[in-house]
């Protein structure tokens, strides 16, 4: 144990477990636990797990003496009373068995004026329950996640429509992708649908933007997409060219030099993407920290920082969108913080701009929804960058301990979500915002 480990540990901090993040090896567990607190699991749910072509194991009160590795949780039926015990003594039973870096996910139906005021109570203190199972099972270097599955929503003329939509966060929530993904809630609906394209429209490769790709996460993004068989521009300042350069160059990609507040930065991004018939993702993460309290605060780090965080992805998305340079079944990220959700002492300007973000994506998603195109954002925590390493010793320290898992996350863990929500497969999933923190202890 380090000595800073031993001192973490006097202040109540365990020595945190070592994620299993992935790689070709690892990707998924080999087995699959799949839970139901009613008689029968859904056949949406048993049809989506069974398409993973893992070894699933059903259980109900008897549970098998095995290493659980991965916990799917099936809650979508409310009962009565007795629901909520069930809940517990199953769950209860399973965690005796957890393996560390195990995946929970709790998949139930969204709030619906349909469903009774009980049933609706259920669905939401499911919320809390995962989150401080989440807390729980984070020592293991463990997650819990919940699944609202809006069946409302969602075509139901065949049932495979409906465990389509499921398959895609069924796929990260489960595997090392999601390693810093935890007590976060995520909801599936149809706000898009998956269109065909013909044979004539479709490309060797995906065309991805990514803007502030020259290093950090935004550097971790583009390296993802590539791997995920993207042609990927990275967008970044000049004074950035060297290292954007450098890293596109090993991606095979293209480097592109702009300043995204500019006011022309939409109309030049549109004439790129002409170039390539169109792009199918853009990742808005180019962004900027300029820190004081409010009192303290100059007029420009004020101005800078909401025009560069957030005011340039709305210009830049109505530029591209009004002149259909994004593709059918494309997708936009948008990269926001924590701090956009809780607050940050000291961050008004930043946490105003990615708060802003969270709102912009929320409602933007039904109008491109009606363009087969999607739009999401990304909160990332404590993430280990270049910036985090210049922090005080404590602050960088307490900031690393002060989540789930007990450690800060990596570029990576930001690029696999990205890559996710990016995904033609998560045409289901809109408007929202998905934290990777790895879930803070104490508030949001």
């Amino acid at each position: 144990m380090s000595l800073t480990n031993k001192l973490f540990s006097l202040l109540g901090f365990a020595e945190p477990v070592t994620l299993n993040r992935f790689n070709s090896k690892n990707l998924f567990p080999e087995q699959v636990f799949l839970l139901s607190i009613s008689a029968q699991v859904d056949v949406y749910i048993q049809q989506a797990v069974t398409e993973l072509k893992l070894d699933i194991i059903e259980y109900g009160d008897d549970i098998l003496e095995k290493s659980v590795e991965a916990l799917v949780i099936d809650a979508t039926t409310y009962v009565d009373d007795s629901s909520y015990q069930k809940l517990y003594l199953s769950v209860q039973k399973s965690l005796k068995y957890l393996a560390n870096n195990a995946r929970i996910l709790l998949i139930t139906n969204a709030v619906s004026s349909k469903q009774s005021v009980e049933e609706n109570a259920f669905v939401s203190a499911l919320i809390g329950f995962t989150k401080s199972l989440a807390k729980e099972v984070g020592r293991k270097g463990s997650t819990a996640n919940i699944l609202f599955f809006d069946k409302e929503a969602i075509d139901q003329e065949t049932n495979d429509n409906i465990s389509a939509a499921l398959a895609s966060p069924l796929n990260f929530f489960l595997s090392a992708k999601s390693a810093f993904v935890s007590g976060q809630v995520l909801t599936i609906s149809n706000k898009r649908k998956l269109v065909t394209q013909t044979p004539e429209n479709l490309k060797n490769k995906k065309v991805a933007v990514v803007t502030g790709a020259a290093q950090g996460i935004g550097a971790a993004i583009a390296s993802k997409l590539t791997g995920d068989d993207y042609f990927v521009i990275g967008v970044d300042i000049e004074a950035m060219k060297y290292l954007l350069v450098e890293n596109m160059t090993k991606l095979q990609g293209e480097s592109y030099i702009l300043d995204v507040s500019s006011k022309l930065a939409g109309e030049h991004l549109t004439e790129l993407a002409a170039q390539y018939n169109g792009i199918d993702l853009i990742v808005h993460n180019a962004g900027i920290t300029r820190d004081k309290t409010l009192a303290k605060m100059p007029a420009h780090f004020w101005q800078q920082t909401i025009a560069i965080n957030l005011l340039s992805v709305i210009a830049i998305n109505k530029m591209l969108l009004s002149d259909n340079a994004i593709n059918t079944n494309g997708s936009i990220v948008c990269l926001s913080s924590m701090n956009g959700i809780a607050g940050q002492g000291g961050q008004t300007n930043y946490a105003c701009s990615k708060a802003g973000v969270i709102g912009y994506v929320n409602s933007m998603a039904n109008e491109l929804s009606a363009r087969n195109i999607t739009i999401n954002a990304v909160a990332p925590g404590f993430i280990e960058t270049k910036m985090t390493e210049q922090m005080p010793f404590f602050p960088r320290e307490m900031g690393r301990r002060m989540s789930a898992l007990g450690q800060g996350g990596l570029p990576v863990d930001v690029a696999e979500t990205v890559a996710f929500l990016g995904k033609e497969s998560s045409y289901a999933i809109s408007g929202q915002t998905l934290r990777v923190c790895g879930l803070n202890i104490i508030g949001a």
